[in-house]
Order: C-alpha cells, then structure tokens, then sequence
C-alpha cells in the first residue's frame, strides 16, 4: 500500500508538469497530499521538511546554474554561438544537415547551454539549409534528437545530470571515463546510420522541404548569409573547451571551472559584447531570470521528494527497490528509467531516483553506477508526455505526430536505451561492474 501511495504522488506531480503547472505549485499541491494521507504534522512538513529541501537544493547548486546560464546568454549575445553553428553546417553541407545540426547540438549541450537557446541558434540556420537542397524539416528534428541526447551523456562535462549524479554518489564528472566515450560514439554512428536512412525514404516518397506548419514556429524566409559577420568560430568554440579542460585536469570545483569559461568569453569575444551598460545589465538580468527559473523547477521537485523521503513508507518502497533480484546496474536502469518517464524529464527523474539509489550505488563500481544512472536518466523521459518535445515540434513547423514514432521516439528512446544496455553489458563483461 505503501508503494501505491508513493507512486500515485510521482504520478500526480508528473501530471501537474504536464499540464504545465508551475512546478512549485505542484510540488507544494503533492506534498500537501501526502502529508494529510500519512497524518504528518503540516506546519512542520511544509516549512519544514518541504521547504527545507527546496532551499537546500537551492542553495547548494544557485551559483553553477546561475553561471551556466550567463555561459549560454554571452555565447547567444556575442554571436559566438551562431558563429560556430554556421562554421559547423557550412562544413556537413546542406546534403548533411541532420549531421550539422546533430554537432552543433552536443557540443552546446556538453558545454550546458539551455536547449532553448541551442534551437532558437540552430534551426533558422538549419532551415533555410534545407530549403536549400529541398531537404524534409524532419533532418533538422533527427539531428537535434540525436545531438541532444550525445551531449547530455558525454563524461568529462558539467551538464545538469552528470554533476547530480557526482554529487549523490559521491564521484565526479569523469564517471564511466572512455568506456562511457566508446558506447556514446556507437549511439552517434548507428543513430547517423538510421538518420539517413529516414532521409532517404523521406526522399524516395517526394517528402522534400515543405512550407512550416502552424504557428509559433521560427520563420526560414530570405537567403542564408553563411559569412555573418561575428567572432571567429575557434574563439567560439575555446570557452566550451576551457571548462572541461579545467575541471578534469584541475580537479577544482564545477563553478569555477565554468566561471574560467564566462571570463574565456569575455576576453576573446570582448568586441562583440554589448558597450554600453544597460545593454549589459539586461544580459546580467535576463541570465539571472533563466537560472532563477530552472532552479525553482527543479528544487520544487526536491522539496517533494523530502516530503516522500520521510513518509513512512519511504523505508518500505526503498527495500522494495534494493531487493530487486538483480545487479545495482539494472535496479538504477528500471528505477530512473521509470521515474524519469513519469516525471517526463530526465533532471526530475534524477531528483526523485538518486537519493533512494544511493545505497544500490555502495553495492558496486560507483562510477559504473553513475554512468549507467545518466544514461538510465535520458530514456523514457522522452516519452510524449514531455513538454519540451512539443514545444521543440511548434518551433520548427512540423506536425508531433509526423516526427515523433520515427524520429523522436527512434533516436531518444529506443536507441538511448539500447546505449545504456550496451554499456551495461560492457561493464558486465569487464568485470566493471
């Protein structure tokens, strides 16, 4: 009963995200619920044990996404980003546009640059390449599917779900290490290999480059000027590099590492900021806004999942999941996968799934463990529940129900399942883990 209870709650959250409730409302909502089920004091678990979730979250991760998001707002004001995305598609061509875009997406993604700001660079670009070579719109939806989930995967990098997973099991960021790399550029080729495929069915049916359907979506209309005037695309593509390098082989913590990455872009791109000051202080404003909203989002989960961590049948649902009859790798592969497909987002799946998994991960190689978890965490989460994905199909003008089954649903879940199992059995056969 206990189980059920529990469940219904990660299940009525997961409704209110998807029906685009605001995140703290929902997570206040669902912990009220639980807290009048279990009989638990209100005063002490809202303020106290919700709250205090909230703010712990908050206050331990508000300066990384505050400086991940000033990163990603000086690439977009600098014009570094679209620099880079032009040189990049200028390169795979027209013919290769899924292949562009799909670079361009992992680099950015790798580098933690919000995945709104990489499709609003990206697909007007992207576009008016297919245009170009008579190319469906669908190429641009497979490269950025394929690219998003390569660059949230990656080791080494200080994305969301790579510094979570490092903080609850105590590892870091170059978890699964070249094995993790070695199973990633598997996924990128086979996920190539069915792109163009698609493609060529696509073609084969005359299902060319089609007008945008609906509204809201970016308009591709006028020539493609790929010699845009901006920063170079190597003084782009160095503040990416420079936080990996510094915190892989400095060992120094993740906001520093990515505070070197700002003052990378700030002194090699200091021509193409703003010069004058209020410009400056609405990118100040504007990257304080984007962090403040993300971090709310994810810390009202947190502050749900305390309430769960201290209901009574919390101890019940967590020997429940750690008697599983299997290896610590497939528990975090059922558990996330699930949790993150009820949530519909792999942040959300990772909040609710790590803390309960914590004592999975002592049972074996932690960095197996944690490896395996990220990858667990970008499967189901792109299930059509997934706001995002609906909201990515309106931008670029084509119907859900076109690309989702043989593009989406192909590339972000069947595959990305396939590549946590692969490396599952890897590790398996290594004797990793």
């Amino acid at each position: 009963m206990d189980i059920a209870i529990l469940i219904g709650a990660v299940i009525l959250i997961s409704i209110f995200c998807y029906k685009s409730v605001p995140t703290l409302y929902g997570g206040i909502i669902c912990s009220l619920v639980l807290i009048l089920i279990y009989h638990m004091d209100i005063t002490d678990g809202l303020f106290n044990i919700y709250m205090g979730g909230l703010v712990g979250f908050a206050k331990q991760w508000l300066i990384l996404f505050t400086l991940g998001a000033l990163f990603g707002k000086l690439l977009e004001v600098t014009g570094g980003a679209d620099s880079l995305a032009r040189t990049i598609l200028n390169i795979t061509g027209p013919k290769n546009v899924s292949l562009g875009v799909c670079i361009f997406t992992a680099i950015l993604a790798a580098a933690g640059v919000s995945s709104f700001i990489t499709i609003f660079i990206v697909f007007p670009i992207a576009f008016k390449l297919c245009r170009k070579a008579n190319a469906n719109r669908a190429s641009v939806i497979a490269g950025f599917s394929l690219g998003i989930n390569l660059g949230l995967a990656l080791p080494y990098v200080p994305v969301t779900n790579n510094v979570l997973c490092a903080s609850y099991f105590g590892t870091d960021v170059s978890a699964g290490g070249l094995l993790a790399v070695f199973v990633n550029v598997l996924f990128l080729v086979v996920g190539m290999i069915y792109i163009k495929w698609y493609e060529k069915r696509l073609a084969a049916k005359g299902l060319g480059y089609a007008p945008a359907y609906g509204t809201g979506c970016i308009e591709t209309e006028g020539d493609l000027d790929m010699e845009a005037k901006g920063p170079h695309w190597i003084t782009s593509l160095i503040p990416m590099l420079v936080p990996i390098i510094v915190l892989n082989v400095f060992k120094i913590k993740i906001e520093a590492a990515l505070l070197c990455g700002v003052i990378a872009i700030i002194v090699l791109q200091f021509k193409y900021l703003p010069h004058s000051w209020e410009k400056n202080r609405q990118v100040l404003s504007d990257s304080i806004s984007m962090s403040l909203t993300t971090i709310i989002n994810a810390a009202a989960i947190v502050g749900f999942g305390a309430v769960i961590q201290n209901c009574p049948g919390y101890m019940v649902a967590v020997d429940n999941i750690l008697s599983f009859k299997g290896s610590p790798l497939m528990i975090t592969f059922i558990a996330t996968n699930l949790i993150a497909g009820i949530a519909g987002s792999s942040s959300a799946g990772l909040v609710l799934a790590a803390p309960v998994l914590q004592q999975a991960a002592a049972l074996t190689n932690a960095a197996a463990f944690h490896r395996t978890t990220v990858f667990a965490s970008l499967g189901l989460d792109s299930l059509p529940t997934a706001g995002f994905l609906q909201t990515e199909c309106t931008i670029a003008g084509v119907k859900f129900k076109d690309v989702y089954f043989p593009i989406i649903f192909s590339l972000t879940v069947v595959l990305t399942l396939l590549r946590c199992l692969v490396y599952m059995g890897l590790c398996a056969l290594l004797g990793i883990a």
